[in-house]
């Protein structure tokens, strides 16, 4: 059995910085590099790190604003910032947003081991608690929605939720197929019971049967304790595989044997454990052609292509949007401690008229982007900063002048706000962007003090 690494990503345009370290870690690590924030934000979610060694500036992308998506796509990824002298500001804020620590440059690899080995350890932890507090509480009674796609779902997912047979969600990333996956749980008989997840993309094999199956105390290098899998902590619940289409050809075999036999041994262990729970699992992918194509079990497709549902794209159901808009705020401003604000119809016009590439996930992430600068009661359409196909972003927060999109306000709100943008611009040098400008760096200060969004800081 070979070593389970932990996974880490390291993000720095400097290419000598990444290939030292690279070439110091590569031993005791799995590593990948990335030199621009866009490649940082592929190699995330392609390698889904445990650690990410994260630069202050990128050429492309503030580390800062990188930090946050980061922390928006993983519950467990730990964030270590980097930076030069002059910049302990941003990483101080970063702190705040979510990074573990800090590393000065430069830094010795004494330093970099002692700091990792402590991050490393708190990763491993919260993995373990995070499987183990994988029973979700949440109050979902029905899809929010009255497009005829969400209805039809609604008035079919209570006679799904009774029945014990396995289920095969499809759709497109960020369409909501978990929410699909705790609905039937929490309508079934096991509503009880622990509802247990996991996302299998970018698990290695070893690592991936290690969180299904658990491992026994020495059966592969680092292994020092017992550790029950995902099997063992579902019990009698259920266990949802998201993104099943990733799983390597072998553990699929296992996962088979155990849904056929209702039992499975822990890696390295020699006894036999019961097998109770109920399969839910979901994919992007064609499964059926992935069989053709020989990357998917036959005989695991048909297992779990007893029940399958499908998932619409937002941009087919856009009469849900201010459904979906309105419950997505109010989930929002509990978590971050605000005010539930209004959406002005021109804002909900602009969210209406987007494709929507990353569906609700998409959607969700515009609107907490919207929420977390927000200096008033009520969402504009300039508040709504929304990535085109095309890569660029569309809205107002980017400096752009106001168009017919844009909605009257103050002119020294307009002001502020585009004074902070050019500084963002300026890859957060105040200096150079008081130059640009042609205005003085304290009036530069003075300016970003007044553009500061009012009781916007998460609590």
């Amino acid at each position: 059995m070979s070593e389970i690494r932990q996974r880490i990503l390291i993000v720095d345009d400097d290419p000598q910085i990444v290939s030292g370290l690279a070439g110091l870690l590569a031993e005791e690590w799995d590593v990948r590099t990335a030199d621009t924030g866009r490649a940082a934000l592929v190699t995330f979610s392609e390698f889904s790190p445990d650690v990410v060694l994260l630069d202050v500036q990128l050429p492309d992308f503030s580390g800062i604003d990188l930090l946050h998506q980061f922390k928006m796509y993983s519950e467990t990824a730990a964030v270590i910032m980097m930076s030069g002298v002059g910049n302990i500001e941003r990483v101080i804020d970063s702190m705040k947003l979510g990074a573990e620590t800090f590393l000065q440059k430069p830094f010795d690899f004494e330093t970099l081991t002692l700091t990792l080995q402590q991050v490393s350890k708190m990763v491993a932890t919260q993995r373990e608690l995070l499987a183990l507090k994988r029973i979700d509480t949440r109050d979902v009674d029905r899809l929010p929605g009255i497009s005829p796609s969400i209805v039809h779902l609604n008035d079919i997912l209570g006679q799904i939720a009774r029945a014990p047979s396995p289920v095969l969600i499809e759709g497109e990333s960020g369409t909501g197929k978990g929410i699909i996956a705790r609905l039937i749980h929490n309508r079934s008989a096991r509503a009880r019971a622990p509802f247990v997840d996991l996302n299998c993309a970018g698990l290695s094999k070893e690592l991936l049967e290690s969180e299904l199956f658990g491992h026994e105390r020495g059966a592969f290098t680092n292994a020092t304790n017992t550790k029950p899998g995902l099997f063992e902590i579902a019990g009698e619940g259920t266990l949802f595989l998201d993104e099943i289409g990733e799983m390597e050809l072998t553990v699929q075999a296992r996962l088979l044997k155990a849904l056929e036999e209702k039992r499975f041994r822990r890696v390295g262990g020699i006894r036999d454990l019961r097998a109770d729970f109920r399969l839910l699992a979901a994919t992007n992918r064609d499964l059926q052609a992935e069989v053709a194509a020989g990357r998917f079990r036959g005989d695991l497709y048909y297992r779990l292509n007893v029940v399958k549902l499908r998932m619409p794209p937002l941009r087919d159901r856009l009469e849900d949007l201010p459904i979906l808009v309105q419950e997505t705020l109010k989930t929002l401003a509990k978590d971050l401690g605000r005010q539930l604000p209004k959406v002005s119809p021109r804002a909900l016009k602009k969210l209406g008229t987007y494709p929507w590439p990353g569906n609700v996930r998409e959607l969700r992430n515009v609107l907490e982007r919207a929420l977390l600068t927000l200096g008033g009661d009520e969402i504009r359409s300039e508040d709504l900063v929304i990535e085109s196909e095309g890569g660029g972003a569309v809205g107002g927060k980017a400096g752009a002048l106001p168009t017919e999109e844009w909605e009257i306000r103050p002119l020294e709100q307009v002001v502020s706000a585009y004074v902070a943008a050019s500084v963002k611009a300026a890859g957060g040098n105040v200096r150079k962007a008081a130059r640009q400008l042609q205005i003085s760096p304290s009036t530069l200060y003075a300016r970003l003090k007044d553009a500061e969004p009012q009781g916007s800081s998460p609590s």
